[in-house]
């Protein structure tokens, strides 16, 4: 994507194994086990293409996520095939989701890459964005997610 604006996060989560993130990515399945993840910020999901059934690439869900001011807003993300992935990537675990608009063209995308780490494992969220966000639009909040 050109013109584009990237935040990147780096986190490390303790006593998760890379294998317990791989699992979660296609088995959140439900809005209760999505607010795990983040249950002040995460909100509402569901599945609309499931990947148990059509397989991880592909997969498309739906959710409604908050950025930490109140205002929340609906994503649908479809998970791609890591190898197409625009950033270079330093972790051996890759997910890479794009979030679509209503005629399923690619708005902007997130990469999450970890790997293990002595307390468990280590992550880099990048999220990358178009130029030119309308103001309300407040991405401070993924610095947390």
């Amino acid at each position: 994507m050109k013109n584009q604006v990237s935040i990147v996060v780096e986190h490390e989560l303790n006593n998760v194994t890379p294998e317990m993130i791989d699992w979660w990515w296609d088995n959140i399945d439900n809005s209760e086990r999505y607010k795990l993840w983040h249950p002040e910020e995460h909100v509402d999901f569901k599945w609309l293409v499931d990947p148990k059934v059509h397989g991880h690439v592909g997969a498309i869900s739906t959710s409604i996520e908050s950025a930490g001011d109140g205002l929340e807003f609906p994503l649908r993300i479809r998970w791609e095939d890591p190898k197409d992935c625009p950033i270079n990537t330093h972790y051996s675990h890759v997910l890479m989701g794009s979030c679509l608009d209503d005629n399923d063209n690619v708005i902007s995308q997130v990469i999450h890459q970890y790997e293990k780490s002595d307390n468990g494992t280590v992550m880099t969220s990048t999220f990358i964005f178009p130029k030119g966000l309308p103001p309300f639009i407040n991405l401070s909040g993924l610095y947390k997610h």
